[in-house]
């Protein structure tokens, strides 16, 4: 208890910043009932949560410089789903030929992919084969690079995707070989938070590839994180062979069957999850505090306020019902 407190005492006391500054359930149906979507998102920018995702990848970056030795390498490789995204931007305007100006303002302001001369490289490329040779080994140039199929191949899943889903398991795989790096302690207390991220991710992920024409399940079940908390192997079989009206009573002794089974489809899945990923992160929060679990509660926290703020610009943009975005809404404030 004594390392865990001299490691955690900084870190926890200003991780608690990061939970004074999420938005209460009240506030948030406030800034759902703005009429306006441009004075929403002035609203928005002037507290810090616009676009949505800066407020979690500040979140980090504050989060990591707290920390040291391997708890910082799994926060940092947290930042890394927001590099994906990132490479996922840029190799969809590969493929379509999209010019830098109208990529660059899109990319988020973390890690070489973000706006700068590497990732304008990496555009400029003249195939997807050829941005992926240009990529650096890590976090994703290797594992992307196994991908490519030989010059004159004709898969069934344009390469691109491939590439996606590759990059996506890449970047969830770093965050559990980081935790795999932790003490006992720490390792049990992260998985009880990022293993059910992971896990999340999973089901999203799996339920969108078997949708997805072409991709055969032993594809699905390559392309699944290899980790979590609570989907073992063969709870990955399942998502990948059986089918997906079969998953809420073949996973039903896990925290993800009633989620399942209350929706259709990938977005309400996603929704569902963020309310149990939601839960996962307030009981880390419970209890003595020196531990990384306690990190990565507060920071899923941050992250999942960012989903609802993204709930309340979709439902001004695209002017759907007041009663649409407030259904969506997780308001994981604590008090």
């Amino acid at each position: 208890m004594a390392s865990r407190l001299r490691r955690y005492a900084y870190a926890q006391a200003r991780i608690r910043g990061e939970l004074a500054r999420l938005l209460s359930r009240p506030q948030l149906e406030t800034l759902a009932a703005y009429p306006d979507p441009g004075a929403l998102e002035r609203e928005l920018a002037a507290a810090g949560l616009a676009p949505p995702s800066f407020g979690a990848l500040a979140a980090i970056e504050r989060a990591a410089r707290h920390l040291d030795g391997p708890p910082r390498e799994v926060v940092r490789a947290l930042g890394r789903r927001f590099e994906c995204e990132n490479l996922k931007l840029l190799l969809r305007a590969v493929e379509r030929g999209v010019p830098w100006r109208e990529v660059e303002p899109l990319l988020l302001p973390i890690g070489r992919l973000g706006p700068g001369r590497h990732a304008q490289d990496l555009l400029e490329a003249g195939s997807l084969a050829d941005a992926v040779a240009r990529l650096e080994p890590t976090p994703f140039g290797d594992a992307l690079r196994r991908q490519l199929r030989p010059s004159g191949a004709s898969p069934s899943v344009p390469e691109r995707l491939r590439l996606e889903l590759a990059a996506e398991r890449e970047a969830w795989e770093s965050i559990a070989r980081a935790i795999d790096a932790l003490d006992a302690g720490d390792r049990v207390a992260a998985l009880a938070v990022a293993g059910v991220e992971m896990d999340a991710a999973n089901l999203v992920r799996a339920l969108r590839m078997r949708r997805t024409p072409g991709l055969l399940p032993e594809e699905v079940l390559a392309y699944l994180i290899r980790g979590g908390l609570h989907l073992d192997a063969r709870a990955r079989a399942v998502l990948a062979f059986e089918p997906v009206e079969s998953w809420p009573a073949e996973l039903a002794a896990t925290p993800y069957a009633a989620a399942l089974a209350a929706a259709g489809s990938a977005p309400a899945l996603e929704l569902e999850l963020r309310r149990v990923r939601a839960r996962a992160a307030l009981r880390a929060l419970r209890g003595e505090p020196f531990h990384l679990g306690f990190v990565l509660g507060a920071l899923a926290l941050v992250e999942l306020q960012g989903a609802d703020v993204q709930r309340i610009l979709e439902g001004r943009r695209l002017r759907r019902p007041d009663a649409w975005t407030r259904a969506g809404l997780v308001g994981a404030r604590t008090r």
